[in-house]
């Protein structure tokens, strides 16, 4: 692939990412079904390593922090896509199902960094954050669907030049 493809590549992958965090930024924040809104950011930065299977596309990380850990997202994203890279390549043939199952073991990296993150400073009850961040998932987990059709779109757009 030519530097010049490669690049174009890349800056769909991201306008694909920018579409999606502004769809979960302006209308998904509003979505409140048991007390949890959809989280799409997971799926964002593991979709892209499943469908390209490129030390590259691990690069994906996000600079929010989450109290008690500045870049929070960075390592649990970083740590997410390396499990996605892991996945995808050993375990399940990049597609749907794949995606769906790497964006499941990114939120369980997210929940479970969060929790460890909060049980640092204060007691937290880990059958409540395992609820909630089950809930979390069976909201996000359908949304990774439609998610994964714009990165789909690009990879397969690109592998043709």
């Amino acid at each position: 692939m030519t530097r010049r493809a490669m690049i174009q590549k890349w800056i769909l992958y991201g306008l694909c990412a920018l579409a999606l965090v502004l769809a979960e930024g302006l209308l998904l924040v509003r979505v409140e079904f048991w007390g949890v809104h959809p989280f799409l950011l997971p799926a964002i930065a593991v979709i892209p390593v499943t469908l390209e299977r490129d030390e590259a596309a691990l690069l994906c990380d996000l600079l929010s922090p989450v109290t008690g850990l500045p870049c929070f997202y960075t390592l649990a994203f970083l740590l997410s896509g390396a499990l996605a890279w892991l996945l995808s390549g050993r375990l399940v043939a990049a597609g749907l199902v794949c995606s769906l199952a790497a964006t499941a073991v990114s939120l369980a990296v997210c929940s479970l960094l969060h929790l460890a993150v909060l049980a640092g400073s204060q007691p937290v009850d880990a059958s409540a954050a395992a609820m909630l961040a089950g809930k979390e998932a069976l909201l996000s987990l359908p949304l990774t669907v439609l998610a994964h059709y714009p990165f789909r779109k690009v990879c397969l757009a690109t592998q043709r030049d």
